[in-house]
């Protein structure tokens, strides 16, 4: 009656042999008597599943592993020190299969020590950060280690708003997430100066989520981290947030699945687009709301 616009979001439209998801706003225009349709492809839509692996059959998973890691762990402490024992009266080459024993027993902690790490992650403490200084942080940190023969480019939004974050814990997603890029580089053979990892910011007003209490949820803040690697594997893309998913030999398949879960805490969400060439994580995350001057300029903008 007021001829205001009205939304309909999460439609779905069908042709045939396709059906897709999209948001449409209609709109009365007073001049001529026409009405204006826009619809916008949900162009995430196919993807939302990939950023919950932390739902029932995950959780099972880790929790037996927990489980199982606490059991495994006694006994091979005692196996490593019979070895080490065993070594001090054996000959050179006995003395390297002992150490192989020692090696492995140390390789097979380290991992479930980080099964333990997944599975006791507290629950994140909130408050007003910038982006960009924790992002800094992390890649100064990943250029004098494990990303030394990486060239990093940066290309920040100056004018981003504070994010609602747990800081420590935004700068392991985002550590994680430039080792999973750095290590795909190096499998592609990349020589030094020739792998490149961008660091990208923009704010996105219109990306929203439905939580798991049916409410919407605007995700403005939008943080890339892109590659010019060889691509995830086809067999595990679709998989990839999950635990024990791994593209790497003798990886872990942790390193994203803890990502992935820590975002899901936060409330917030991620995606990855991957093709030879190009891999790209985006992040998405809520505005800290009347956190410091930023936030305050948000709310006096509408830009929420």
């Amino acid at each position: 009656d007021n001829h205001g616009p009205v939304y309909v979001n999460n439609a779905a439209l069908s042709v045939p042999g396709l059906c897709k998801e999209a948001n449409i706003q209609l709109a009365a225009l007073p001049e001529d008597g026409r009405l204006l349709v826009l619809v916008s492809p949900c162009r995430l839509a196919p993807q939302i599943g990939q950023s919950s692996p932390a739902g029932s059959a995950a959780r099972s998973a880790i929790g037996m592993a927990e489980m199982l890691a606490h059991e495994i762990k006694n006994p091979l402490a005692g196996i490593t020190g019979a070895a080490q024992l065993l070594e001090m009266g054996l000959s050179a080459a006995d003395r390297e299969l002992t150490g192989l024993i020692v090696a492995e027993g140390k390789r097979i902690v380290a991992l479930l020590d980080q099964v333990e790490q997944f599975g006791n992650l507290r629950p994140p403490e909130l408050g007003a950060e910038n982006i960009h200084h924790l992002l800094d942080r992390a890649r100064r940190s990943a250029a004098v280690g494990f990303a030394q023969k990486v060239v990093f480019k940066e290309e920040y939004d100056p004018s981003l708003p504070l994010a609602l974050v747990d800081g420590d814990q935004m700068m392991q997603v985002f550590l994680n997430l430039m080792k999973n890029a750095a290590e795909a580089l190096q499998r592609d053979g990349r020589a030094a100066g020739a792998g490149k990892i961008t660091l990208r910011s923009y704010y996105d007003h219109a990306l929203r989520m439905r939580g798991a209490d049916g409410q919407d949820r605007r995700l403005p803040l939008q943080i890339e981290i892109i590659d010019n690697g060889p691509g995830l594997p086809d067999d595990i893309a679709a998989q990839i947030f999950e635990p024990f998913v791994s593209g790497r030999e003798n990886g872990t398949g942790l390193g994203l699945a803890l990502v992935s879960k820590i975002l899901s805490e936060h409330g917030a969400w991620i995606n990855v687009e991957s093709a030879p060439g190009r891999t790209c994580f985006r992040i998405s995350l809520p505005l800290a709301v009347g956190k410091g001057a930023a936030g305050r300029k948000a709310e006096q903008t509408g830009e929420l």
